[in-house]
């Protein structure tokens, strides 16, 4: 009884903490907005969106391998994985590095703010990391906690000191506060991973932990092409306000996502999984009821999101955020699209399908550059809602169409 009151325990304070962290995501986009105007708040997208296309390339999905590892029954003690992890990191921060100069000359990062870059770049990957660790050791809540710490507790702090000027409202300020956040969750979760370093290093398991790893960096980095690059596109064909309205209208489809992320996806696709294991029609039973939910709460949220969306551009008073309105609703309907993507995505990852997805992720990523090559010179933020809108919609049709000649040839 005592046990299942911790584990209950548990996930209120986990959803708590979540549900308050995607909240204040969304408030520091109107902090943003309303005290340092949509210009700065377009700089700021481009500088997030770096530091999360980086934080890949730091990272390079190497922790899906150590995952699978560290779950086998003959596994070894935990400090061997993080050691090993650590020391594949390192190498990789000494070639990947180096290159965030680029993103100065090609006027994506000011040069000012180059340092800072780096060192949050850091923060973040190190904190992702150790997050990723804790979810493996069962530490759910201390995870939760670090993720809060980098993620929600410095926009809490922005506020209150921008608020009562107790220092600038400046983009200067919050990326310190940034790092302040980013550090403080690294430093707290290190703490509780409870690291002791092992002589030797094994060459062998972090050769053979990049390969594995490797399709998955692959297509998570196809995935982050369709969702950022009309941000960078934008910026070098127009100006950082456009850049800010395109930003600040996929975040908040984005919601969206998150919201049938949060109440379907989570909870339904383990089912999904196990399902297959017992009986093909016990499967095709379960992803009924999975695409049921998914299309029942990306209604629910599409409804919400537009009955909220004037309201909130009212609050906000930019002429060029209403200007540009009919493009939220072409990114609602791609983010639509997205959802929806996810029921034949974990059919295909049910049966092993890998590299099918990864195909569908590909031919995405290249309607979406080519649309945003051909589009947005001519039509601007449109055109990057267009392009978003085609790419993510082919994400789905192939998807659909590998599933169902996945269920023509095997399952007749």
């Amino acid at each position: 009884m005592k046990n299942a009151k911790f584990i209950f325990s548990n996930r209120i304070i986990n959803l708590f903490l979540r549900t308050l962290t995607i909240a204040l995501k969304f408030v520091l986009s109107l902090l943003l907005i309303k005290r340092l105007g949509i210009e700065e708040f377009g700089v700021f997208g481009l500088f997030q969106s770096s530091v999360i296309i980086m934080t890949f390339f730091l990272g390079l999905d190497f922790y899906t391998y150590t995952t699978r590892e560290v779950l086998k029954l003959k596994s070894k003690e935990f400090s061997y994985y993080i050691k090993h992890q650590i020391i594949f990191h390192a190498l990789v921060y000494c070639l990947i590095l180096p290159f965030c100069y680029f993103l100065v000359l090609w006027n994506i990062i000011q040069k000012d703010f180059i340092y800072l870059f780096i060192i949050i770049l850091v923060s973040e990957h190190l904190s992702q990391e150790i997050y990723r660790m804790l979810i493996i050791l069962k530490k759910t809540v201390v995870a939760t906690i670090v993720l809060f710490l980098r993620s929600g507790l410095w926009i809490i702090l922005t506020y209150f000191l921008w608020k009562n000027n107790f220092i600038p409202s400046s983009l200067e300020s919050l990326l310190y506060l940034w790092l302040f956040g980013a550090a403080l969750s690294v430093v707290i979760g290190f703490y509780y991973l409870n690291f002791k370093w092992i002589k030797g290093i094994d060459k062998t398991y972090i050769k053979k932990g990049l390969k594995v790893a490797l399709p998955f960096f692959i297509g998570t980095i196809l995935y982050k092409l369709m969702e950022f690059s009309g941000r960078y596109f934008l910026n070098f064909y127009f100006t950082s306000a456009e850049v800010g309205v395109f930003t600040f209208f996929s975040s908040i489809a984005n919601v969206m996502f998150v919201f049938v992320q949060t109440i379907v996806i989570i909870e339904l696709y383990p089912l999904l999984i196990e399902s297959k294991n017992k009986s093909y029609a016990l499967f095709l039973t379960t992803l009924k009821t999975f695409e049921k939910q998914i299309i029942l709460y990306s209604t629910i949220a599409i409804a919400l999101s537009l009955i909220g969306i004037y309201p909130l551009l009212f609050f906000l008073d930019k002429t060029i955020l209403f200007d540009s309105v009919f493009s939220y609703i072409l990114l609602l309907i791609s983010t639509t699209f997205f959802c929806f993507s996810f029921v034949p995505h974990y059919a295909l990852y049910s049966y092993n399908n890998d590299w099918k997805i990864l195909k569908a992720t590909l031919i995405g990523a290249v309607f979406n550059v080519v649309g945003n090559l051909v589009l947005i010179p001519y039509l601007g933020v449109l055109g990057a809602a267009i392009s978003q809108l085609i790419s993510f919609f082919m994400f789905f049709a192939i998807k659909l169409y590998f599933w169902k000649a996945h269920k023509r040839i095997n399952h007749q």
